[in-house]
């Protein structure tokens, strides 16, 4: 990793009802509402549509995150789920990350993987 100054990316999958994203680098409270907003509007359409939310986000280049940004995570994840998030695929996440994600995200179906292909197989089998 060259940076920690945070980016992310979001497209949207309307066929699969899929949002898949990848972000990096580190955030704080102030800058993870940016991400919050982008994927809040990639998931427009299937909110509006009642349809169900399955999510793919590539953490190559994640860092763990403070406490607080994690809480932030934590309350976004439960909100999605009020929304219709039904499965959340994570890729390339560090040993760290994983273990924090893991806690942030107790409650939620997520699966962690190493690539793309068994990533998006379990995310709409």
């Amino acid at each position: 990793m060259e940076t920690l100054a945070p980016f992310h990316d979001i497209t949207f999958y309307e066929q699969h009802c899929e949002v898949h994203s990848t972000i990096g680098g580190f955030w704080n409270v102030e800058t993870i509402q940016t991400y919050f907003d982008a994927v809040n509007e990639a998931c427009l359409p299937l909110v509006k549509g009642r349809k169900p939310i399955y999510a793919l986000v590539d953490f190559t280049e994640f860092v763990p995150q403070d406490r607080a940004t994690g809480d932030a995570i934590r309350d976004h994840l439960l909100q999605a789920q009020k929304f219709g998030l039904k499965r959340l695929a994570i890729i390339g996440a560090s040993a760290l990350v994983t273990i924090q994600y893991r806690r942030l995200s107790a409650g939620v179906t997520v699966e962690f993987f190493d690539d793309l292909g068994a990533a998006q197989d379990w995310l709409r089998g």
